[in-house]
């Protein structure tokens, strides 16, 4: 995932704003601190240049691409500065400065007024050193003209790095959809406040470092951030307690139903991911089948079979779906579990053909009453809500937020960016690694988050201290190379984690000091 510097104001980088939050954030501060927006803008233009000239000190010829709005405004701003600096600038505007209007205009003749050009795609002359992107910021919603796409081919044909203000364009500020073209930035200086389309959705793919300037503007008095980062502080805060005396039961008592022919490897290591998580015992049933090769890989692991039902309300918490299968054996286990829970209210973790029966069965499911958490990615999300994978991808927070409404918990919507919900927050987990798409990652989650309810955690905390140490022990097994990680490479640094302080402070982590 992309490093996110903060620069003042640590309110501002752990949480999360709208577009609709950031543009009341900016009229507050014209409000209440007598603020211009074109003052605004010249800070912003100004933070622009200055982390310019620090990532890239020998650029000496750059490109400064605008648009038509208030990021076009920004753009001038910093040509300007390049300008007065010495540095050669080309300014590629998306269309002429006479209709440009309010603050951008504004930008533009200072521009102009210290002999500052314009020009056009056809005449730019030789290779950049750097490319400012500022054409569309959070102004791009939907699909781009055929103009604006040909300007972000442009930028994009360069082999000079990029630098984008505030969004890379043709992102879109609140989801990270990419209806047609993006620019692929390495670098994009974020304003005012973090923007969830950085952070999910396609955001990241093309955000490259992502560096936040607060630009001095604060946030609105009682305002509540639209989705909230995690943080190892926090996570920390989540860790459950165990007395210096406790015995193997106060530990915690796990059961983890699953494993179809074929498919012990996912319950053995949602197993073995629940014991790294601390719980002090955990059951597995599965087929018989199983029993010996579990039993010998990983002796603390007991075994029970499905007749031996009577013994299912012994766990504090339960694990429905690693490597369940959609076989009539399946779907028995599945109901079984899942009248354990109703009538015990037992936690419960509903994952991978966990999630896929629980979409068959709707209707007969009086779902919203059970504290459980669910974790689809975005196919099982697709299942879950009737709608399409794309339908998903196009607005992450939406959809975890209909899940939540739908079947009430906490969901876990994994995925670049994954969001956690229940009815009153939104939390979003910024670390986290490509090498972690491979098989057996959910398992090895599922057991986690169940470990942790089993050991008295709510639903909520354990669902998001669960994501959070996942994604940390992937980051840690990643320093030795995120290609060919697998799911069981995360159980030696799960183990680390949870044996650090509160003082601990991971060198991946999403913020380091600007």
């Amino acid at each position: 995932m992309n490093a996110i510097s903060q620069k003042v104001s640590s309110s501002l980088t752990q949480s999360v704003w709208s577009s609709e939050q950031i543009r009341a954030m900016e009229q507050g501060a014209v409000k209440d601190a007598g603020v211009m927006l074109f003052e605004l803008m010249s800070r912003a233009g100004q933070q622009v240049f200055h982390q310019a000239c620090r990532q890239w000190p020998h650029a000496r010829y750059w490109w400064v691409v605008t648009g038509n709005g208030n990021n076009g405004g920004d753009g001038y701003i910093v040509a300007r500065l390049a300008q007065a600096a010495g540095i050669k600038v080309t300014v590629l505007p998306l269309v002429e400065p006479f209709y440009l209007r309010g603050d951008a205009a504004t930008a533009y003749a200072y521009y102009q007024a210290e002999g500052g050009l314009v020009s056009t795609l056809s005449r730019a002359q030789d290779s950049p050193d750097l490319i400012i992107d500022a054409l569309l910021g959070t102004g791009c919603k939907g699909a781009l003209g055929r103009e604006a796409q040909r300007y972000i081919r442009f930028i994009n044909s360069s082999t000079a790095p990029v630098l984008s203000i505030d969004m890379p364009s043709g992102v879109e500020a609140d989801t990270g959809h990419i209806e047609s073209d993006a620019v692929h930035a390495d670098m994009t200086v974020c304003l005012v406040g973090l923007k969830l389309g950085l952070l999910t959705g396609r955001g990241p793919d093309v955000a490259g470092k992502i560096v936040v300037e607060d630009l001095e503007v604060s946030p609105l008095a009682n305002s509540t951030p639209w989705v909230s980062l995690l943080s190892w502080s926090y996570l920390y805060s989540l860790f459950p307690n165990r007395r210096v005396g406790a015995h193997k039961g106060e530990a915690g008592k796990l059961l983890i139903a699953g494993g179809q022919p074929g498919m012990s490897g996912a319950i053995r290591l949602a197993g073995e991911a629940a014991l790294r998580s601390g719980t002090g015992l955990v059951r597995l049933v599965s087929h018989e089948q199983h029993f010996s090769t579990l039993n010998l890989t990983r002796p603390e692991l007991m075994t029970a079979t499905f007749s031996e039902f009577d013994e299912w309300s012994w766990a504090k918490a339960i694990v429905l779906g690693p490597g369940l299968g959609r076989s009539a054996w399946s779907h028995s286990l599945y109901q079984a579990a899942l009248t354990v829970a109703r009538k015990n209210q037992t936690p419960l973790v509903l994952d991978a053909d966990g999630l896929w029966w629980l979409s068959q069965s709707q209707s007969v499911i009086n779902t919203t009453t059970l504290p459980w958490v669910l974790t689809p990615h975005s196919g099982e999300a697709a299942h879950l809500l009737g709608c399409s994978i794309a339908e998903i991808e196009q607005d992450r927070r939406a959809a975890v937020l209909a899940l939540q409404q739908r079947y009430g918990g906490v969901i876990v919507l994994k995925g670049a960016g994954t969001l956690i919900a229940d009815q009153d927050t939104v939390k979003l987990c910024q670390y986290g690694n490509n090498g972690m798409a491979s098989g057996g990652m959910g398992d090895v989650l599922s057991g986690i988050i169940g470990g942790f309810m089993a050991q008295g955690l709510t639903p909520m905390a354990a669902a998001t201290l669960g994501v959070g140490l996942h994604s940390l022990a992937g980051d840690l097994a990643a320093r030795q190379g995120a290609r060919g990680l697998v799911a069981s490479d995360l159980l030696v640094p799960l183990k680390h984690l949870l044996n650090q302080d509160d003082t601990y402070d991971p060198q991946y982590s999403h913020c380091s000091a600007s």
